[in-house]
């Protein structure tokens, strides 16, 4: 039986959301970024970067989001989050997550941890802002695209949904709240309401909305 390693909240929620969607056993672990668990030296015997998520398997530790919900889809072995290899519809939602990935996620880095690229409070605050424009600016267009649309991912469910779930949740955070752009609000409230992801949510002892 694999155990999930997560911190509530973070991106350790979409693979958290994801294995229960798929029904299979397995044990969740918290691990508490606040009392610094996750630098102790049990934990980096299982991530050596001191991240979540960590999968451990019967094969050993998987670190990485995408990595992990990768092989926990193929797993599955059903295509339904993600499609079989070499099919386009596989490699579009890989590319989805991967913009989330590369592009939108280090951009909440900058939001939320200024301070892990400067000293200086000023070149922080430049941080800060930078970010928050660059991220409002997203959000924005993407509300404007989910528009008609059933998922964000188009009108099939994938696992690119969860994705975009997550990040849109640490939106809140910003002015306006993403949470309240209208689709973006009516995709999210889809999502949440599905009890998977009630079920995850309720573990990590997290509400959508808060």
């Amino acid at each position: 039986m694999d155990t999930l390693y997560y911190s509530p909240g973070s991106c350790s929620l979409i693979v958290h959301c994801l294995l229960e969607e798929m029904g299979a056993p397995f044990e969740a672990k918290r691990v508490d970024l606040s009392k610094g668990e996750h630098r102790a030296a049990d934990y980096r015997a299982i991530n050596p970067k001191g991240k979540v998520p960590a999968l451990l398997t019967p094969h050993g530790p998987l670190t990485e989001c995408m990595a992990i919900v990768e092989h926990v889809c193929d797993r599955a072995g059903d295509g339904k989050y993600l499609a079989a290899p070499g099919s386009w519809r596989r490699a579009k939602t890989l590319e989805q997550m991967a913009t989330l990935a590369t592009e939108v996620h280090p951009l909440f880095n900058r939001f939320f941890h200024a301070d892990d690229f400067s000293d200086d409070t000023a070149v922080q605050g430049d941080v800060k802002s930078h970010a928050t424009g660059k991220l409002v600016a997203y959000f924005r267009g993407e509300d404007e695209r989910l528009g008609g649309r059933t998922y964000w991912s188009g009108e099939a469910l994938t696992a690119a949904d969860f994705y975009f779930m997550v990040v849109a949740r640490w939106g809140r955070w910003l002015e306006p709240n993403v949470l309240r752009m209208k689709n973006i609000e009516r995709f999210f409230t889809r999502m949440t309401e599905r009890p998977a992801v009630q079920r995850a949510l309720a573990r990590e002892g997290i509400k959508a909305f808060g």
